[in-house]
């Protein structure tokens, strides 16, 4: 059996990471909204608990690329935006981010109720 930490920092859990990332902002996305705005709610959403787990860590950068990731793959569409001279790109989830978002959510329950029959917590 391998230890905690191996499994923390594998890369199983990096997949996972980046996955849980891509279904929280879709789930932001739901109106139109700006990467920054995200990163920094997301930033604020996960105060007091640096280290400690899937996205307490989570950087710009990091929502960036999977808006990035999201939008290639068609489940976000943009806009562009000029505000105060400056270009700003805006992102909504599309239909079909709306389905991958649905089915993420039904692998939540599926996963949370697999979890509590098997520790015995049901």
């Amino acid at each position: 059996m391998t230890s905690a930490s191996k499994v923390h920092k594998g890369n199983h859990y990096n997949d996972i990471s980046k996955y849980v990332l891509k279904v929280v902002i879709l789930k932001k996305l739901m109106v139109w909204n700006y990467p920054y705005s995200i990163a920094k709610e997301m930033k604020k959403d996960c105060e007091g608990w640096h280290g400690k787990g899937i996205l307490s860590d989570v950087k710009k950068s990091d929502v960036y690329n999977a808006i990035n990731s999201l939008e290639e793959q068609g489940y976000v569409s943009s806009k562009t935006v000029i505000k105060s001279g400056r270009i700003h790109k805006y992102y909504k989830v599309t239909k079909s981010g709306l389905g991958a978002l649905k089915k993420a959510m039904k692998l939540r329950n599926e996963l949370l109720q697999a979890f509590s029959m098997l520790m015995g917590e049901n």
